[in-house]
């Protein structure tokens, strides 16, 4: 995944310009799913917004070109002002079964020595989640490559509504879940949470 953290004052506008020239900036790049993500909380700059390109590997990734002939006559299109703040790649560790068109998502950042030990914990927590009634809430796992984060881990827990994401939220004070989160007592330090309203523009369905 490679994740642009953008600064705008006009998100509308620069989420509309996005969906529009998604389908040539996939093309362009070789893409396998383009979106964003608007903070509805945890936001560490107000106006900030996340627009991510998936690619089917890190090959694939690379030998994209984001100052190609194509990708800049999409830029061009684009008529908001914006700040590129982070320009950063992620590795994929644990993908979701699902590409929703709209999902609200809760997004975890950790620092954790033991990658493998913390997904595999992740996973646990979603097969509980599933069979306690919550099907339809997924969990996916990156590890930063670059940037600032480079080396901790990001989770993020989806769903297609906003009231699901809240209820699988709910949950986490019961004593199924409080047991399963203290297994991850000793393997994982928090640093930052959001919760976001994401639109996948490419690559849903």
């Amino acid at each position: 995944m490679t994740l642009l953290t953008i600064n705008t004052n006009n998100q509308e506008g620069y989420i509309d310009w996005a969906r529009k020239s998604a389908d040539a900036l996939a093309a362009a790049n070789g893409a396998t799913a383009i979106g964003a993500c608007t903070p509805r909380a945890g936001a560490e700059y107000q106006g900030d917004l996340y627009f991510w390109t998936f690619h089917e590997s890190q090959a694939a990734a690379w030998k994209s070109d984001a100052n190609s002939p194509a990708v800049r006559r999409e830029v061009s299109k684009m008529n908001v002002d914006r700040k590129i703040r982070e320009w950063d790649t992620y590795r994929i560790v644990k993908p979701g079964k699902t590409m929703f068109s709209k999902s609200f998502a809760w997004n975890v950042i950790v620092n954790t020595v033991d990658v493998r030990g913390y997904v595999s914990s992740v996973q646990n927590i979603e097969k509980a989640m599933n069979s306690k009634g919550f099907e339809d809430v997924e969990f996916q796992v990156f590890v930063a490559d670059s940037g600032r984060r480079a080396g901790k881990v990001m989770t993020s827990m989806a769903a297609a509504s906003a009231e699901r994401l809240g209820a699988a939220l709910d949950i986490r004070t019961e004593d199924w879940f409080v047991d399963e989160l203290s297994k991850l007592e000793f393997v994982r330090d928090y640093e930052h949470a959001w919760g976001l309203e994401c639109e996948t523009f490419f690559g849903a369905g």
